[in-house]
């Protein structure tokens, strides 16, 4: 397996400095974060923050009249370069603005100017006892027709336009209260005032130009601008997902979790003696006890020359006036001793289980901090306002993040005494369940890891990886199920169009995996079928017809219905036994991972005879299949072995050893799933021969449909070539041979997965880690 190994960086700075920490990092493109965990806590919000809403407003007015683009950024302190930003772009961006704030009045006024323009001509009523008013009511239309009819106005509606005539004396009424809408109405005389809208157009687009010519000048330090803002928004949240606070942040979590522990002994104790108390009186035959006011009965006292000591029982109690310091018994528990008691007792279990809960967490949260943090010791007041972050390099990398790390701390050198307290180390042997995976393959591997094995789950460190076993399963079950030389050649130029042309290469991944399988379906379609779009190899003069003749090699309208019934059963046996030999290699990889994982007693107790079973169960299947399969005479006799005991005894060894595991885990508090990896192993065992085994009969399956479709449409064209229509025999030809590779290819795709994914990695893989993937910025 090619694993790399990893290096992890811890780094403790100030909290204002780890932004750059993470920028300088960032421009190497090495180093991958390590994302805090949930139980600690996030240091405060850096200074740096506070800029990005300033650029945020910057860019809210430049956006409107250019489209930035992302460029490289010099690798220099975050504040330097926001500072430049800000003070070079302050002049132009005030200037922006206002020319911004003047065309957007413009654009109010031509939106006004437009919706009036169509009453320039309209004759208003002129009486000397009305008003009227030209309203545009937007989405205020239905209260102005409600107001209308309350004043007694008349509403008369003209486009998006309202003209209101109203009695003189309610004028001042109906302006007072479209004031209170945000509605400002005009009078018919104010028309004359307003500017043409063609103007106000031409005067828009000049001013519009006007803006935009004058940003594009300073196109480029725009981009600075905007590419500054996208990485600081990067920045960021990689500073909220991955730092650590070393201060009074994560001092919280430890004084409050520690604060109730407290609390909650306190109240174990004190509800544990007077638990005492209250069981010695039960003993003693006490049902209740009345007591005079201002007398109470303690359990403990402070001050013991303050009260009378009695005896209850086999220990002491103290009977004194109301008010002393120490353990009082509630008199309402004294009221029914022997239910009082049951109710502290399951009290008591409440706050033990509290009690140990917290202690857990407590606990866990300290395991966390020592492995995560940089000091590990617990003085937040020394290590106020300081953050941790923890990221991972490529080991021939380390050298790069000593360079940055030296070039930070000089471009830093004004801040001397905050860089002194920078503390960093790092360590090669990183811990197997944090440790991210690093895997490189060559082309066309590399694809078919990335898209195919990675859609499943990405290795870590402590399993074995598939990758390489995908890689060689995929394009065999594909290449098997779609075996045909035309086939597979057309396969294989769509995918070099995919890797070459199609969408400007954007998915030239995926055109090196169909290139992969396109020659893989070659391979079966001309070594093993012996097919060429549905024609034997024999009738274009080649002396070979395949390894498997699932097809009688005779060219005639009639050949796709004469099958070779011997071909298919061979073709159906091979597919059986790869399945079952593949099937086994999982089992056994299951029992290779236990061992990795330090479980060695797990492969030996479940792993193991999880193997004999399924080799057993698939057994039995093949000796069933064996009247119809040509079975070689060595696979016969194995055949002949008594599989169905062998079958009973591994599953009473399954039972035995998970028996053994949980005694020799008995009382662990970490103990592996025994119980879980039987269960699931049983049935996987069992129907993994009896099920799972004949399911890769879709090998032969899918292959067989193929040829009979392909066979009957080219038998059909060249029927019709006999006839004469060559152009009719070569449409057919074209069409249906399309229909075949798009509807059997994509069956052969789906059923490539199922087998890779459920029949072979669900059988021994998790899938639980992480790629490596480093932050890159710009």
């Amino acid at each position: 397996m090619p694993l790399e190994r990893v290096v992890e960086f811890r780094i403790a700075a100030p909290v204002d400095a780890l932004p750059d920490l993470i920028f300088y990092l960032g421009k190497t493109g090495i180093a991958m974060f390590e994302e805090r965990p949930q139980r600690l806590a996030r240091p405060r919000d850096p200074e740096i923050q506070q800029g990005v809403r300033k650029l945020d407003e910057i860019l809210s007015i430049f956006s409107q009249y250019y489209q930035p683009n992302i460029v490289t950024l010099p690798r220099e302190p975050l504040a330097r370069l926001l500072d430049r930003a800000l003070n070079e772009i302050a002049p132009l961006f005030e200037e922006t603005k206002k020319y911004a704030q003047e065309l957007q009045a413009l654009r109010q006024k031509l939106q006004l100017s437009a919706a009036l323009n169509q009453l320039r001509n309209y004759r208003f009523p002129k009486t000397d006892a009305l008003d009227n008013f030209i309203v545009i009511p937007g989405k205020y239309t239905q209260e102005l027709i409600n107001l209308s009819r309350d004043l007694g106005a008349a509403f008369i509606s003209v486009g998006d336009v309202a003209i209101l005539s109203i009695a003189k004396e309610k004028s001042k009424l109906l302006v007072s209260t479209l004031s209170k809408l945000g509605l400002e109405p005009l009078r018919p005389e104010d028309l004359a005032n307003l500017d043409d809208p063609d103007y106000l157009r031409n005067k828009i687009d000049s001013l519009y130009n006007q803006i935009r010519d004058k940003i594009y000048n300073y196109r480029k330090f725009i981009d600075f601008i905007y590419t500054l803002r996208y990485t600081l928004s990067i920045i960021i949240d990689t500073f909220n997902k991955s730092a650590i606070s070393e201060g009074e942040e994560t001092g919280h979590l430890f004084t409050s979790l520690s604060a109730e522990i407290g609390r909650l002994k306190s109240e174990f104790h004190t509800l544990s003696t007077i638990k005492e108390v209250l069981a010695e009186l039960k003993a003693s035959g006490t049902d209740r006890i009345k007591l005079p006011d201002g007398l109470a009965l303690y359990a403990e006292v402070e001050d013991g020359s303050a009260a009378a000591k009695i005896a209850v029982g086999n220990r002491e109690a103290y009977l004194a006036r109301d008010g002393l310091r120490g353990i009082k018994i509630p008199r309402q528990y004294l009221d029914d001793i022997a239910s009082s008691l049951k109710v502290v007792e399951e009290t008591l279990n409440s706050i033990e289980r509290s009690l140990r809960n917290r202690e857990g967490e407590l606990k866990s949260l300290e395991e966390i901090y020592r492995e995560y943090s940089v000091y590990g010791d617990g003085d937040w007041q020394a290590h106020k306002d300081i953050g941790t972050v923890i990221f991972y390099v490529k080991e021939g990398d380390v050298g790069a993040v000593d360079a940055a790390l030296t070039e930070l701390v000089k471009a830093l050198s004004v801040k001397l005494d905050i860089v002194r307290n920078i503390r960093y180390k790092y360590f090669q042997n990183v811990p197997a369940r944090r440790r991210p995976t690093l895997e490189r393959f060559p082309t066309p591997v590399r694809q078919i890891v990335n898209k195919i094995a990675y859609m499943y789950g990405v290795p870590s460190a402590s399993e074995i990886s598939p990758s390489a076993l995908v890689a060689v399963l995929f394009p065999i079950f594909f290449g098997w199920m779609f075996g045909d030389l035309g086939h597979g050649l057309l396969l294989f130029l769509f995918g070099l169009w995919l890797y070459k042309s199609l969408f400007g290469g954007k998915y030239k991944d995926w055109g090196v995996i169909w290139m992969v399988t396109g020659v893989f379906s070659m391979f079966f379609g001309g070594v093993v079928y012996g097919e060429f779009f549905g024609f034997p190899l024999s009738y274009f003069g080649v002396g070979w017809d395949g390894l498997i003749h699932m097809f009688q090699p005779i060219v005639s309208p009639q050949m796709g219905t004469a099958v070779e019934t011997e071909g298919i059963f061979a073709d159906l046996l091979a597919a059986l036994l790869f399945g079952y030999i593949i099937m086994a290699g999982s089992f056994s990889l299951k029992i290779a991972n236990f061992v990795l994982e330090g479980e060695k007693d797990m492969a030996l107790g479940i792993g193991i005879p999880i193997l004999l079973i399924y080799v057993s169960a698939g057994m039995i299947v093949l000796a069933l299949l064996k009247p119809i399969l040509p079975m070689p005479p060595l696979m016969a006799d194995a055949l002949n072995l008594p599989w169905t005991y062998t079958l009973i005894a591994a599953i009473v060894l399954l039972v035995a050893g998970a028996a053994a595991l949980t005694a020799k885990y008995r009382g662990h508090e970490e103990k592996p799933p025994i119980g879980l990896e039987m269960a699931v192993g049983l049935v996987e065992g069992i129907f993994g021969g009896l099920a799972n085994v004949p399911s890769f009969a879709r090998l032969m399956i899918l292959i067989l449909m193929h040829g009979i479709f392909t066979k009957l449409s080219m038998g059909w064209a060249l029927a019709v070539a006999e006839s004469g229509n060559i152009a009719g025999a070569v449409a057919i030809a074209v069409l249906f041979n399309i229909l075949i590779a798009v509807g059997e290819g994509f069956m052969s795709l789906v059923q490539s997965l199922r087998l890779t994914f459920y029949e072979t990695l669900s059988k021994f893989y998790e899938g639980r880690g992480r790629l490596f993937t480093p932050l890159v910025l710009p």
